[in-house]
């Protein structure tokens, strides 16, 4: 009989390694490295859980022709939009983001859809939550009949492939990957190495049977998505769900997407019925605002292909500190503090002495270069006590030479711009440098 081989296994990272060692070779944490049980050194293949099924090859031509009808719309527009054209069979998606943001609310209302479809038969696997709970969140979502959505209350993995194999799903959803654990890997669930091992026994359950999956996985404090980053690697698709927990606004984004793009948004708002969909997102982001008010200005950006229109406000005040604040809220304060170092130089701003405050409406963040020229315009607006005109509207980067550049979608922007009726577009294509705008002959 064959002498079984031993193999260590690091708690913290999942690597393995031939021999026992107080801290770990590779992640350096102490007391983490332990023998693995015989059951983990098993071969998958052949097992009762395996589901090998045997494979056609296609030429390219038919597998572009199978593959345009095979895609599963969600019924959910901004979803689909981020997704590209819906699910995909065998695909396997995992949402990601803050806790509290709306992860599950967003997938329970996408199993509702899917469900009510005919002959849509989908599985939610309650893993963190209880059964109940997550009975007791669709009820409130939608009195329909809601008969071809089933609850399973495990956090095995072996469970979930067994009831996929007794009856086929359009889709299967697992809230969440850190609180499943497979019986193959001895490691306590949420471990990068019972995470990784989960994740492989699902995505092959997903590939033979041509089942799409949907993981929920959680983020750690400063982000990123908790477990290996070997994680986001395995995955077909991953989407983030963010916002401000103080606001409604919601986005959802795909980081990755390897059957559509990754530059589409989805823009929901919370409310009690759950996220509903924004169908206006310029009207959404300017409710209330205030016109006629030094300070505030008119912002059109980028979000994936679609533009949008945001209110930037800035308040600048006389400051009592050596060293002036600059508070953001909403952009990057490094961002804040070169504008403000570009107004000084170029246009002779004083504010070397006075507190500057920048804040995005509506729990927004802004990220791309194209909103520079309507936050420079605010805090040159509410310097010098100065409103903009109300049918102004700006986009364009600002460079520390003071130029203003051009930016992406910049023609789609200006007929955005048209079409909603605004008069005045400061944009690089009619201002190449701060030096040209005047608001005294523009209010």
């Amino acid at each position: 009989m064959a002498k079984q081989k031993n193999i260590f296994m690091c708690s913290s990272c999942g690597n393995d390694f031939p021999k026992w060692s107080g801290q770990c070779p590779a992640c350096k944490e102490w007391n983490s490295v332990s023998q693995v049980s015989g059951s983990y050194l098993k071969p998958l293949t052949g097992s009762k859980n395996s589901l090998r099924i045997k494979v056609k090859p296609q030429t390219p031509k038919k597998t572009l022709q199978s593959a345009q009808t095979s895609y599963q719309t969600t019924s959910i527009s901004e979803i689909d939009r981020v997704l590209g054209q819906g699910l995909t069979p065998g695909g396997v998606y995992l949402l990601t983001g803050q806790p509290g943001i709306g992860k599950s609310t967003l997938l329970t209302q996408l199993a509702i859809k899917i469900s009510q479809t005919i002959s849509n038969q989908v599985l939610y696997v309650c893993s963190e939550e209880n059964s109940t709970q997550v009975a007791t969140r669709i009820n409130r979502f939608t009195k329909k009949d809601t008969n071809n959505l089933n609850l399973l209350n495990t956090s095995n993995v072996e469970s979930i492939l067994d009831q996929n194999a007794l009856s086929r799903y359009n889709l299967v959803i697992i809230d969440s990957i850190q609180s499943i654990q497979t019986d193959l890997n001895p490691t306590s669930p949420g471990s990068p190495s019972q995470i990784k091992d989960s994740a492989n026994l699902i995505i092959r359950m997903a590939k033979e049977t041509q089942t799409p999956v949907i993981l929920i996985g959680h983020v750690t404090k400063s982000g990123s998505i908790a477990g290996p980053k070997l994680l986001e690697h395995m995955v077909d698709s991953v989407l983030e769900l963010s916002g401000d927990r103080q606001h409604n606004l919601r986005l959802l984004r795909s980081v990755k997407n390897r059957f559509g793009p990754t530059d589409e948004t989805g823009i929901f708002q919370m409310t009690g019925k759950g996220l509903e969909e924004v169908k206006d997102p310029s009207k959404f982001m300017l409710e209330g605002r205030v016109e006629n008010a030094p300070g505030s200005s008119l912002c059109l950006i980028m979000e994936g292909t679609r533009p949008l229109t945001v209110e930037i406000q800035a308040l600048v005040v006389p400051s009592n500190l050596a060293i002036p604040r600059r508070v953001a809220k909403g952009i990057n304060i490094n961002r804040l503090q070169l504008i403000c170092a570009v107004l000084t130089k170029h246009l002779k701003l004083p504010l070397g002495n006075k507190d500057v405050f920048v804040n995005v409406t509506a729990g927004y963040n802004l990220t791309e270069p194209g909103a520079d020229l309507g936050i420079a315009l605010a805090i040159i607006s509410s310097s010098k006590n100065k409103p903009l005109p109300n049918n102004a509207i700006a986009f364009g980067e600002l460079g520390l030479l003071g130029e203003i550049r051009s930016v992406n979608f910049q023609d789609k922007r200006i007929k955005e711009a048209k079409t909603l009726g605004y008069k005045i577009t400061i944009s690089p294509e009619n201002t190449k440098h701060l030096k040209q705008i005047d608001l005294s002959s523009r209010t």
